[in-house]
């Protein structure tokens, strides 16, 4: 045997020493990378809300299989500050939760993708014979033919309260496309989902996802529930969220709704990091395999057949990235994949639908600086577009008040009568309120959703109310006229 030397192991330990501190100069520049960006995230997320009426948020930020960032910002409905732990309502980010489910029981054997509901639960029945061929791939593509234009489930005042009850209420659903030919956002289509799990597991949902989905994932803030009042109750009760008046938050509790399967689950940003890991790392979690990676390719694949963006509970973006939002009344999501960079974001909000926040924009920003770019700044608040609409209604008011109450006739009512000068006059005072009842049908155009007058009062409490005191106002200008005018065209 031949002596051992340190002259011959000599390369070999340099090699290994240099080694190391290569590895030790490149995992220092990604650690402080990472801090880098952790620090600008933050930095705009404080620029941001500065600018926003959001009373409070939570964010998270995970790179492949690591939590990169994660804070709240803010405080909760009753005054208290939000932390990563924070429960929040997710809204419809819990589709893709109920979609993982079915693909569990798909990946067991038990759920065949292309096979009608009716299969697995032989009560499901609507008012449309061809809902018999809708399939579970339909339900998750969003393409079975239903759609709230069929079935307008958010303008009900009666809401269910259990999974039975809300399949029951489908026996009034009429399709509006036979199944599989068009794409229609709607929550039902989840909720049917749920009954599908509970009939084939035979577990409750919520308890299905607690023991398969839940626990696996070390998600001990999250637990699903099927109406908005169980929010504010059990072990993790929510505060409330709020909605917006005058550009001011304003805490109320979220209304009624039955929302199992579709809009569900709260949840905080620690517990959704190990959601968005498991979205990354194809279905894997600290070494065990959740769900099989055909399983998850298919959850974010677009369907062949109709063209649309919508795989099962996820958009694809035109560049392939994944994404979906989530809003109520009271919260708000937004959850972005960066497929290429392998970024995964969430941004959980406790103030709800109104057109003059954007979500969006926050979560957009926060890809920008991952991405190496610069994020785009408001010049101006969020409230202030709504006081100037506030401002703008109230002048109208006040101008509709001062022509109801002048003493002095109209130029029109002193003129010679002429019935169809004065019908156009009449048509624009009356407007307004035209107007003003076809606000529903204007927001079914535009959205293709249906809401009650409730929910579009919630959404936009203080210029509703004023809209409709111009319309009123203008109405009484009107008879007023009108009166006036007859009374001159009368011969005494």
């Amino acid at each position: 045997m031949s002596g051992w030397s340190i002259r011959s192991y000599l390369p070999t330990l340099i090699r290994a020493v240099g080694l190391h501190c290569w590895l030790f100069v490149i995992n220092s520049q990604t650690i402080a990378q990472s801090q880098s960006m952790a620090q600008k995230v933050d930095h705009f997320i404080q620029l941001k809300l500065a600018k926003s009426s959001v009373p409070g948020l939570a964010i998270a930020i995970v790179h492949k299989d690591s939590l990169l960032f994660a804070k709240g910002y803010g405080k909760t409905g009753t005054n208290t500050p939000i932390t990563t732990n924070t429960p929040f309502a997710i809204a419809s980010l819990s589709k893709a939760f109920t979609a993982m489910a079915i693909m569990l029981l798909v990946d067991s054997g038990q759920i065949d993708l292309d096979s009608p509901v009716e299969r697995y639960i032989p009560s499901f029945v609507t008012a449309d014979s061809h809902a018999q061929a809708i399939t579970i791939r339909q339900l998750l593509n969003q393409t079975s033919g239903l759609a709230d234009t069929g079935f307008p489930e958010l303008a009900f005042s009666q809401q269910p309260t259990t999974a039975n009850e809300a399949l029951h209420q489908l026996n009034m659903a009429h399709l509006v496309t036979r199944p599989g030919e068009q794409f229609h956002y709607h929550n039902p289509n989840y909720r049917i989902l749920a009954n599908v799990v509970e009939a084939v597991s035979h577990e409750p949902f919520a308890h299905y996802l607690e023991k398969h989905i839940f626990e696996p994932l070390h998600m001990v803030h999250t637990s699903d529930v099927a109406t908005t009042q169980e929010f504010f109750d059990g072990t993790l009760p929510l505060d409330k969220g709020h909605i917006f008046v005058m550009g001011k938050p304003v805490a109320i509790q979220e209304p009624d709704w039955f929302i199992d399967g579709a809009a569900g689950i709260r949840s905080s940003v620690n517990d959704l990091a190990y959601w968005l890991i498991v979205q990354l790392q194809h279905g894997q979690f600290e070494n065990r395999q959740l769900v099989s990676p055909q399983s998850m390719r298919i959850m974010q694949s677009v369907p062949a057949k109709p063209a649309s963006r919508y795989g099962m509970g996820w958009f694809l973006t035109e560049d392939a990235n994944l994404y979906h939002s989530g809003i109520l009344w009271t919260y708000s999501a937004e959850q972005l994949i960066l497929t290429k960079e392998e970024y995964g974001i969430v941004l959980l909000f406790n103030g709800g639908l109104n057109p003059f926040v954007d979500y969006y924009s926050f979560i957009q920003g926060v890809a920008d600086i991952l991405e190496n770019q610069e994020p785009s700044l408001p010049v101006l608040p969020d409230w202030f577009y709504s006081v100037c609409v506030n401002v703008v209604l109230l002048l109208l008011i006040g101008l509709t008040i001062r022509r109801l109450f002048r003493s002095k006739p109209s130029s029109v009512a002193n003129q010679q009568p002429s019935i169809w000068r004065f019908g156009f006059y009449l048509f624009l005072r009356l407007l307004p309120i035209i107007l003003f009842i076809l606000v529903p049908s204007l927001i079914t155009a535009i959205s293709g959703r249906v809401l009650n007058w409730e929910r579009i009062f919630l959404m936009l409490p203080d210029i509703i109310l004023e809209l409709g005191c111009v319309a009123l106002l203008n109405m009484a200008v009107a008879v007023a006229q009108a009166v006036r005018f007859w009374r001159k065209s009368v011969p005494a």
